[in-house]
């Protein structure tokens, strides 16, 4: 699964909906007590499954640990986003894998910045809210932070047992977190929303 994740990322990154080292991704599987995510900075067209960090899964995020992969991971660090993804994949319902991709979609980043509600959009476009639960948006908060990671679980409606009410959301002058079972669901998830919002730009809606 990490190479079909570097797809995506590569994929996105044609799309521009990321700069070259922007964005992150991780994966789980449901019975592994670790899960993967992409390294800090590395630039996401030249992403390798060899360059994924390993990360240990315990109850607490103060308490988690990177471990060894590759020679090549061994010199890398996990990315920035790394307490977001370890909230959210702590704990999966469910006999599945998860995975968490965040991302910049261009049009998505703008209706945000416009100040429109992107779970609100379900109600103009119910094509949208058939496939895809938009969590209401989390506000411009700093990067890189628990704050951030707290806010996007609060907002995906993240519960104890690890279920979640939403797909997805957006982060004001920052992207999206899109969660599903696989690398292209996820990514699904991310083109629904973002083919609507540049709708709503375009057309003025």
């Amino acid at each position: 699964m990490l190479k079909t994740c570097c797809e995506l990322m590569q994929k996105a990154y044609q799309l521009n909906w990321i700069t070259s080292r922007d964005g992150n991704i991780s994966v789980r599987n449901r019975d592994r007590e670790h899960f993967w995510i992409t390294p800090s900075g590395i630039r996401k067209p030249m992403l390798d499954p060899d360059m994924w960090k390993k990360v240990s899964i315990y109850k607490d995020y103060e308490k988690f640990l990177v471990m060894e992969h590759t020679a090549l991971s061994s010199n890398l660090e996990p990315s920035g986003e790394t307490p977001l993804h370890y909230g959210i994949q702590k704990n999966i319902s469910g006999d599945c894998s998860r995975v968490v991709v965040h991302l910049h979609p261009t049009y998505t980043v703008a209706a945000l910045h416009k100040g429109i509600e992107l779970d609100k959009l379900v109600l103009q476009f119910p094509e949208l809210g058939r496939y895809t639960k938009v969590g209401k948006s989390v506000p411009d908060v700093p990067p890189i932070s628990q704050e951030l990671a707290d806010r996007c679980h609060e907002n995906l409606g993240l519960k104890s047992d690890g279920s979640l009410e939403c797909d997805i959301v957006g982060i004001k002058g920052h992207g999206v977190v899109s969660i599903a079972e696989t690398p292209w669901e996820a990514f699904e998830h991310i083109e629904r929303l973002e083919h609507i919002c540049k709708i709503v730009l375009v057309g003025g809606v």
